[in-house]
């Protein structure tokens, strides 16, 4: 229990420290909430409240008691003048997940830093989290004005609380609101397109793209968002359209016309793509952000040959050669070349891909050297300064045995792992696929709780073990409640959407198991989902359909584990 200790502090604090200057405010109390007095702080001495708030909260945090840490620290911010402290209170809050706190402390630290971007930005966040659109979008306005008068990127500024809510709905309808407020400013059209696009494709994304073109029909960027909008619902034609008209009215611009080669090339309009590249690398022949830009559209497309003509391009300049060196080694890797594959990663000395190209060396040695070499350089990334790389390489080397089906050995790196980082939810998540793997289903089930345990909502801990519950065991009802709590979270998930049909076909609700199926075949042609689809369509007696999905499905994953035993099951 934490209150008794701090009992005992307050006791010592009082008596020891009582006139540390912590910026209490003096005189009349700020016009503010008002300051809540947690017990131990004395209610007649505002600066002794103030210290005992402070170091409590301190205590707590580093007991690992985050709500207690943010009901005290909240309340000392609230008797400060200190933005530091509102700032840190703030912060607190957030990382204890209480928002409510958090919106409070955020106030704060906006009245006490009125000029603070951070301040008003995350304040923003949490009203639109809350549920709160309207006085979330008179905020947006404020972080534009505010970050214009700064001189820097209003439009990236509120695109960056946008990026950060978690309440999707609440963020569309401030920015409509906003755009009603400010008709004339097309970057907040811009943005709106943009969160639309993002959050709600479909109508919603129509819609506010056409408004935005409907406003502003000269704006390059909202045409192309509009054409987005349109290709995301199926409307192709229209969207190609919608991009050719783009370029004839602004034939110089190198953003309309890239976005058509690009679209033209998604389309497999392979020539037409070709030529208006060809007319962007003509206009700037040596412009590195296009012909990179041209690379990795190819490599995304799986344009080999125009991918690696940009690329040895780009190498023979010599600018931004980590970045060349790294692309070059997908480029190997994808044309099934290990050794040229790390070769490149090899090239990479630094920036932002240095640690995946570490990462996909190791990973190379092993196709090229074997286990042995390649154990080497996972293990110098494992005993490393840098954790987050050490945490990577433990799991990129136990993916990578459990895809060669060397289970035992993928279990034993990553028991190596835990060891080094308790707890670590990546590790245990994966040791837990990897028990499932070796029918070691109480192992597994105890990797996936013991993550729930920590973090009851974590949707990919609730399909595992709900998925291994209705696959491996008669838990089914268990199972559905679980992959239900994921499925409310993530609808559109096809490896969701995939758990919730085959627990259904587990319960006999085959009309809806054959529907949930349907769809996450739709989105993903991932063996599993297609074996699992094939059984519940053969049980219906729909087996020339079965019989096609599976063969389909092996001619593009021959060695899939699932699919194997399915057709053997079902076909022989």
């Amino acid at each position: 229990m934490i209150r008794p200790l701090f009992a005992a502090l307050a006791a010592l604090v009082l008596v020891g420290c009582a006139h540390m200057p912590l910026g209490a405010s003096e005189g009349e109390a700020p016009e503010v909430d008002r300051p809540v007095i947690l017990p131990i702080m004395p209610a007649q001495d505002p600066e002794a409240a103030l210290m005992l708030g402070v170091l409590v909260g301190e205590i707590a945090v580093r007991s690992g008691q985050y709500e207690e840490a943010a009901r005290y620290y909240g309340a000392a911010a609230l008797l400060s003048d200190d933005p530091a402290i509102a700032e840190r209170a703030t912060r607190i809050a957030l990382f204890a997940q209480d928002r409510n706190q958090a919106l409070q402390s955020s106030e704060r630290w906006r009245q006490l830093a009125p000029e603070s971007l951070d301040a008003l930005q995350l304040s923003t966040v949490l009203r639109l989290d809350l549920g709160q659109p309207d006085p979330a979008a008179e905020q947006m306005g404020t972080v534009i004005d505010l970050q214009t008068v700064q001189g820097g990127d209003p439009y990236a500024a509120l695109g960056a609380v946008v990026g950060q809510t978690r309440n999707r709905e609440a963020a569309l309808e401030a920015l409509e609101s906003l755009t009603d407020q400010r008709q004339d400013d097309v970057g907040v059209h811009r943005v709106f397109a943009e969160a639309a696009l993002r959050f709600a494709p479909g109508e919603p994304a129509l819609e506010a793209t056409a408004r935005g073109v409907e406003r502003f029909p000269e704006s390059v960027s909202l045409r192309l968002l509009r054409a987005r909008a349109l290709d995301e619902v199926g409307q192709s034609d229209e969207a190609l359209e919608e991009l050719r008209t783009t370029v004839a009215s602004h034939p110089e611009s190198r953003e309309a016309r890239f976005g058509y080669a690009r679209m033209l090339a998604e389309h497999d309009d392979r020539e037409m793509a070709r030529e208006e590249m060809d007319r962007l690398v003509e206009q700037d022949p040596e412009d590195v952000q296009l012909l990179l830009a041209l690379a990795l559209m190819n490599l995304e497309a799986e344009q080999l040959g125009p991918a690696r003509t940009y690329l040895e391009r780009l190498d023979a300049l010599g600018e931004r050669e980590d970045d060349i060196a790294y692309y070059l080694g997908r480029l190997h890797e994808m044309e099934d070349d290990p050794e040229g594959a790390r070769q490149a990663y090899e090239r990479v000395g630094g920036g932002s891909h240095a640690d995946d190209a570490r990462l996909r060396a190791a990973r190379m040695t092993l196709e090229v050297e074997g286990e042995s070499a390649a154990r080497e350089r996972f293990e110098q990334m494992q005993q490393g300064p840098d954790t987050e790389l050490a945490r990577r390489a433990y799991l990129g080397e136990a993916n990578l045995l459990r895809e060669k089906g060397e289970y035992t050995a993928a279990r034993e790196r990553l028991n190596r792992g835990l060891v080094q980082f308790p707890g670590d939810t990546r590790l245990l998540y994966m040791r837990g696929l990897v028990h499932e793997r070796q029918d070691e289903i109480e192992a597994a089930e105890a990797d996936f709780r013991a993550i729930l345990d920590n973090d009851p909502e974590n949707v990919a801990a609730l399909n595992a073990l709900g998925y291994t519950l209705a696959d491996r065991t008669d838990r089914y009802e268990e199972a559905l409640d679980l992959i239900e709590r994921a499925y409310a979270q993530e609808p559109d998930d096809a490896a969701i959407i995939d758990s919730y049909g085959w627990v259904l076909y587990r319960l006999g609700r085959l009309d809806e198991a054959e529907d949930f199926l349907r769809r996450a075949y739709d989105l993903s042609d991932d063996g599993e989902i297609a074996s699992n689809l094939a059984v519940v369509l053969w049980e219906r007696g729909e087996r020339d359909e079965a019989r096609s999905i599976l063969e389909a499905a092996l001619e593009r994953e021959p060695d899939h584990e699932r699919l194997l035993r399915v057709r053997d099951e079902l076909l022989e």
